[in-house]
């Protein structure tokens, strides 16, 4: 059978799923300290901190992108185990309960489940420089502060009701890598001083061609260090589903 491909789809999906992988390591780096540290280095430290102590947790979110103008709007749930396994579904807009794609990082693929298609993608996930999913800035928690630059953003909105936004831009070395010097990133994060909760994460990139896109994911119910079902991330293929591996490439 010949594979189908749907590329705006799956285009826009993997923006969020790189998104989610932010959000991931990031929740759970951000349960720490009842004072406001006054330094991006001092937030960062109670990440790393928190994110030791951290195995598991899970979320809802909304995720909003925007691809050459065109906007889509998905929600769904998550749920996240270190060091890189996780588990995501999106869901029907109408109907919460009816799951309309899968994704499960198993710690060694990745697989891509679409009911309506009855179709899998495998891909592989064992790249050396992606050990833990520290929040797609790199192997380790260290790493991400000699690979991105980190500043606090002034919000006029956000900061009078307790949220601070932390902004990371890619430190351009020809020899990380994981950074593509042909294309800006920008991420930024919104964390709710309260209780040290990201409220919101965006994901900003533009391409040589200028051709730009975006997302921005709204996480809701977090909740952390959950009992797990031991199945949880490990992802059998249904029955009579077409299977695309592209793990080889």
């Amino acid at each position: 059978m010949t594979p189908r491909t749907y590329k705006s789809t799956v285009s826009v999906k993997s923006i969020g799923l790189q998104l989610l992988l932010l959000a991931a390591a990031f929740v759970s780096v951000l349960f720490v300290s009842n004072a406001h540290p006054q330094t991006v280095d001092e937030i960062f430290q109670n990440f790393k901190q928190a994110y030791d102590k951290s195995e598991n947790f899970s979320a809802n979110f909304e995720e909003t992108t925007l691809i050459s103008n065109r906007k889509g709007v998905a929600r769904g749930r998550f749920i996240f185990g270190k060091p890189n396994l996780l588990r995501k579904e999106y869901v029907d807009q109408k109907d919460a309960a009816k799951v309309v794609q899968t994704t499960v990082l198993d710690g060694t693929h990745a697989w891509t489940y679409t009911p309506i298609l009855n179709q899998v993608n495998k891909m592989k996930w064992n790249n050396p420089n992606r050990k833990e999913l520290i929040p797609g800035l790199g192997a380790s928690v260290a790493d991400a502060q000699t690979r991105y630059d980190m500043v606090l953003v002034p919000d006029e909105f956000a900061n009078p009701k307790g949220v601070y936004q932390i902004a990371l831009t890619p430190k351009q070395d020809p020899e990380d890598p994981l950074i593509r010097p042909n294309v800006k990133v920008k991420i930024r994060i919104w964390v709710k001083s309260s209780d040290w909760l990201p409220v919101q994460f965006g994901y900003e990139s533009e391409l040589e061609d200028g051709t730009r896109q975006s997302a921005i994911v709204t996480l809701t119910d977090i909740q952390r260090d959950i009992d797990i079902a031991p199945d949880l991330f490990k992802f059998v293929v249904p029955k009579d589903a077409e299977v695309i591996d592209l793990s080889e490439n």
